[in-house]
């Protein structure tokens, strides 16, 4: 039997992006009507090595700081430029439930925090 997973226009961890796919910013993004930044992003699955589509992306703090770590953070600067899918854990505060999350790297795996430091010597 097919595994069941419904179409989103937004990336969403386990279900249009995988653990070592990465992502490369298509556009320098748009706060939406809550003030949340929104990105469009191309999926590069890790055994395929292009673009396969394009999803919507909201930014949070600890992608913030991970694409802004080694890229800057004028996201001008972002187009053009891949991350690394890292998938992790979080609370969602709808439901107290631990939910798959999307946590950006450095291509490769590299911490951020790690290649900036690199850079900077």
């Amino acid at each position: 039997m097919p595994e069941i997973k419904f179409p989103s226009k937004f990336l969403k961890a386990n279900v249009n992006v995988e653990e070592g796919d990465c992502i490369k910013f298509v556009d320098v993004g748009a706060q939406d009507d809550k003030g949340q930044w929104i990105f469009t992003v191309a999926i590069i699955p890790k055994d395929v090595g292009v673009a396969t589509e394009t999803k919507k992306f909201q930014m949070n703090k600890k992608n913030f700081k991970a694409v802004s770590a080694l890229y800057g953070t004028n996201s001008d600067n972002w187009k053009g430029k891949e991350m690394q899918v890292h998938i992790g854990t979080a609370n969602n505060p709808q439901t107290g439930e631990e939910v798959p999350s999307i946590q950006l790297k450095a291509v490769g795996g590299a911490d951020p925090e790690d290649v900036r430091e690199f850079n900077e010597r």
